[in-house]
């Protein structure tokens, strides 16, 4: 899967085991468990490969385009290599898988 631009779904839900499954690439690629303590700050940047987010716990402050969006537990980021982006988590910090779509 190839991701073209940025967006944010809302409400997929689903246990981590699921979400592994359903994000685990079926070409190439792998996914990550990432925890963000409260405020967790990630600066601006880019990664080289398409990339979704799904947030399992907690919420985090996602901002890509010029525009930030408040995601929370069961939200998903799709996001496309090279977009620059930065995120912060709330305040109960920020449990969430990352599938990493080598191109």
């Amino acid at each position: 899967m190839q991701v073209k631009r940025v967006s944010i779904k809302k409400g997929f839900g689903g246990s981590l085991e699921e979400v592994v499954r359903n994000l685990l690439p079926t070409d190439t690629g792998y996914v990550e468990v990432q925890h963000d303590i409260a405020h967790k700050e990630h600066p601006t940047h880019t990664h080289p490969t398409d990339e979704i987010l799904h947030i399992l716990e907690g919420s985090v402050y996602f901002t890509a385009d010029g525009e930030t969006v408040l995601c929370e537990a069961g939200d998903r980021i799709f996001l496309p290599s090279e977009t620059v982006h930065s995120s912060k988590a709330g305040p109960d910090g920020c449990v969430y898988v990352i599938s990493i779509l080598k191109n």
